[in-house]
């Protein structure tokens, strides 16, 4: 999950794209993420993740980190993180929610069912760049991810 050069991979799952332009701009900015793979819906995220890779691989997608928006079509975030917790391959990869909602009830079910953390977007890109530096600090020099 994490690469030989200590850099993370995430998956995006977010079907706004003023919001993966923003988040793909402000990761970009920091050396400590390798890729970002996005998926537009909560069943598209469980694909990859399930899915053998491109090119014949026969590995799935496992990224360092799961951003996962709470609204999304044809399977929510909440559904798709009880599935990602309910699975486990999938169990130990943190899911942090990456949402506009800051209703306490999306925050209790996503911590009842496994979130790692609960962030509400920020609105602009100067706002993301702050995030994604205070998230580098977090997970890149303070916390252990599992390998």
């Amino acid at each position: 999950m994490i690469n030989e050069k200590g850099k993370l991979s995430l998956l995006l799952v977010e079907d706004n794209e003023d919001d993966v332009l923003i988040a793909r701009r402000a990761f970009k900015e920091f050396k400590f993420i390798s890729e970002v793979h996005i998926a537009r819906d909560g069943q598209q995220a469980l694909d990859m993740l399930s899915s053998p890779g491109a090119a014949g691989s026969p590995k799935a997608l496992r990224p360092s980190i799961i951003l996962l928006d709470i609204t999304l079509p044809l399977m929510d975030g909440i559904a798709l993180l009880r599935r990602l917790k309910a699975d486990p391959a999938l169990r130990p990869i943190p899911v942090i929610m990456l949402t506009t909602s800051s209703r306490d009830e999306d925050v209790v079910r996503s911590y009842q069912n496994g979130a790692a953390s609960y962030i509400t977007k920020p609105a602009s890109l100067e706002e993301f760049l702050e995030l994604a530096r205070r998230f580098e600090m977090y997970w890149v020099s303070v916390s252990k991810l599992p390998l």
